[in-house]
């Protein structure tokens, strides 16, 4: 048998001892699905690679999800909360189980300071964002759990392993934010607080927002019903909203424990959980297995009626029903564009929420038409279909991800996804479109030092001069194009990339122990990501004021850059900027996938190959398609502290298309 290590610093030591006893059962069953399969079940195996048909969770079955759960924590006795949430993020049920902890506190452990570091929030929004995530990031060919957005978000991929890069998804972890304009607020549930222009709608239109973004924390898994991804289960009960930083070893998590032992029955395929991806290095799931969990013994408990809590914004304290995903209704509908499997976005009457649109005007009518978005979109979405995913079973399956084009001034001209795409897509790849872009513009430090002097929560550091000092003294006016890969490698906390003991990154905090910095490194502390958004991310929760007199509709100040930084920025690959010339006119994001699939699909996609290939030969230049002068690209800066060393731009795979010997498709373009 497998002997777990249990770590029970955060515990009372009886609540560890019956934890340990429960996970010294031998072999005990796996639930109702007499599964013994490592991290999933094989009775969910039912072949699905996003093509199955969608399905719901019932309000009946969110009640038994929960009673599984209180059952699971009367065991080692403690007091939880626990939320569901169904595939687009709306809340179907939060439960808060008598005498459990009302907060619980942020904690990077890494003795960082600043940013989100050592706040304390309610335990129903960490539970609610740990069962957003397990939802979010997961699809009918991908399980992953906060556990795998732990492993991915720090700065060594893996954490613990020192002198390597950062984790594939650094900074994934704010995104999904309420201040962002992509997620839809329900207005049923706002008790009155303005909004602004935020996208309101009730019933089931998603994607809903998670109030503390993507969670790291141990305790949140999807949910799935005959393959099928319908939801997430999030726990809160320790105190603590915080990382793993050892992942060698195998914990005990409790609050890992009981989400697992609420999932019986709706547990994620065994052949689709992330311990089934590599990228590079194997991906974690949960460091349980369903063998592991103790039958729960007896007859579930009767549900208190009054511990299922309204959380304003979020759930009105009565069980519901979750969406079917791909419904009109859901706010995805699927359909098909240039031949391929794809979805878009809809408001509550189905109708198109970013139908194709041209770019705001520009000299000499340089701008974005209608007509090359749609090229560009169709041509991103084949390239999608074409290569083999990174991060879905079975293999050789296409990728799938979610499609963005900007204009020069980070409005949305268009979007589409591929069929079943995870839903944390959706806001991220706008998020790289639009840093693309605007870090690419001749105005971008102007702008970058204007919202630095009108900040009014929370610090903002001066990352123009630091970039200056870096790249030189033209760093941020429009002189370089900026792919999120070269965002990325400017906002770590050691340059190069995870080589400890460096400086950090002109857009990063230094690394806690490595300078008197008053503001350290985390991942709740990033640096300008974080910066950006960090008054309109905290005003939900209630800081400064409680509570909030309004509720952001932009997460960076609209008076100063309009809603070209509307819903963040992202730090990781996936977007490059979009060039007429010389001339930045707009830029694509893409996510969903392995981060070089997601480069792939926006550099090929934008190509001249790209366009090619799709039919799309008159539009773009005849060499370049939209895609940036090869001499003012990223990778040709060297950075001025560093000789023989140059920023990156695009990492595409070697051999990226499934059925064709095609190598280095991206060289020359």
């Amino acid at each position: 048998m497998k002997f777990a290590v249990l770590r029970c610093s955060r515990l009372p030591l009886v609540v560890c001892f019956a934890v340990l006893m429960a996970g010294c059962g031998g072999s005990g069953g796996a639930g109702s699905s007499g599964s013994n399969q490592k991290n999933g079940t094989g009775a969910a195996n039912f072949g699905c690679d996003g093509g199955c048909p969608n399905l719901n969770l019932s309000a009946a079955e969110v009640r038994l999800i929960i009673a599984q759960g209180v059952r699971a924590a009367q065991s080692i006795g403690v007091n939880a909360t626990f939320a569901v949430t169904d595939r687009v993020g709306n809340v179907l049920a939060v439960y808060q189980m008598a005498g459990s902890p009302p907060t619980t506190r942020i904690d990077g452990m890494l003795g960082a300071t600043g940013g989100l570091e050592g706040v304390d929030v309610p335990s129903t929004l960490a539970a609610i964002s740990k069962a957003g995530t397990g939802a979010y990031l997961s699809s009918q060919g991908n399980a992953f759990s906060t556990r795998t957005a732990n492993q991915i978000v720090q700065e060594h991929f893996n954490p613990g392993e020192r002198n390597q890069p950062g984790g594939p998804l650094f900074g994934v972890q704010f995104s999904q934010l309420m201040c962002s304009d992509i997620t839809v607020l329900n207005p049923d549930l706002a008790g009155g607080i303005p909004s602004g222009s935020k996208v309101l709608s009730s019933g089931f239109t998603g994607p809903r927002a998670l109030p503390l973004g993507l969670s790291p924390d141990m305790g949140g898994i999807p949910l799935y019903k005959a393959g099928d991804m319908v939801g997430g289960i999030g726990v809160e009960f320790d105190g603590l909203y915080r990382l793993d930083r050892e992942i060698f070893d195998f914990d005990d998590d409790p609050e890992e424990r009981v989400a697992m032992q609420a999932s019986i029955g709706y547990e994620a395929p065994s052949e689709r959980v992330a311990s089934q991806m590599n990228v590079g290095k194997s991906l974690r799931y949960t460091d349980l297995e369903y063998g592991d969990l103790e039958p729960l013994d007896g007859a579930l408990p009767v549900l208190d009626e009054t511990s299922f809590v309204a959380i304003p914004f979020y759930f009105s304290g009565v069980v519901r029903n979750g969406a079917t995903f791909g419904d009109p209704s859901s706010g995805v509908a699927k359909t098909v564009r240039a031949g391929v499997p794809a979805a878009i976005l809809v408001d509550s009457s189905g109708s198109p929420r970013f139908p194709t649109r041209a770019g705001a005007s520009l000299p000499n009518g340089a701008q974005l038409s209608a007509a090359e978005v749609d090229a560009i979109l169709d041509s991103a979405l084949v390239t999608a279909f074409r290569a083999r995913a990174a991060i879905r079973t079975p293999r050789d399956t296409p990728a799938r991800v979610s499609i963005w084009v900007v204009d020069h001034l980070g409005v949305p001209l268009g979007f589409v996804r591929s069929q079943d795409a995870p839903v944390f897509g959706i806001d991220v790849a706008l998020q790289k479109a639009r840093g693309a872009t605007f870090f690419s513009s001749p105005d971008a430090g102007e702008k970058l030092a204007a919202l630095q002097a009108a900040n009014a929560v929370g610090a903002f550091e001066d990352y123009v001069t630091a970039a200056r000092n870096f790249l030189g003294p033209q760093a941020l006016t429009g002189t370089h194009a900026f792919a999120d890969r070269a965002l990325g490698n400017m906002s770590r906390p050691f340059f190069p990339d995870g080589i400890d003991g460096n400086i950090n990154g002109p857009f990063a905090l230094p690394f806690p122990g490595t300078s008197g910095a008053a503001r350290t490194w985390s991942p709740f502390n990033d640096g300008v990501q974080l910066d950006l958004v960090f008054q309109r991310l905290v005003q939900p929760l209630g800081i400064p004021a409680n509570p909030p007199a309004s509720l952001p509709d932009n997460c960076s100040d609209r008076n100063i850059v309009g809603s070209r930084l509307a819903n963040g920025i992202q730090i990781f690959p996936g977007s490059v900027p979009l060039y007429r010339g010389n001339t930045l006119i707009g830029g694509i994001g893409i996510s969903g996938d392995g981060v070089d699939q997601d480069d792939l699909v926006a550099f090929y996609g934008a190509s001249r190959r790209g366009l090619d290939f799709v039919g799309h030969t008159t539009v773009g230049d005849p060499q370049l398609g939209f895609n940036a002068p090869i001499e003012i690209r990223s990778d040709n800066i060297q950075p001025l502290p560093y000789e023989n060393v140059r920023l990156r731009y695009v990492n595409c795979p070697e051999a990226p298309f499934s059925g064709s010997n095609e190598q280095n498709v991206c060289d020359g373009l």
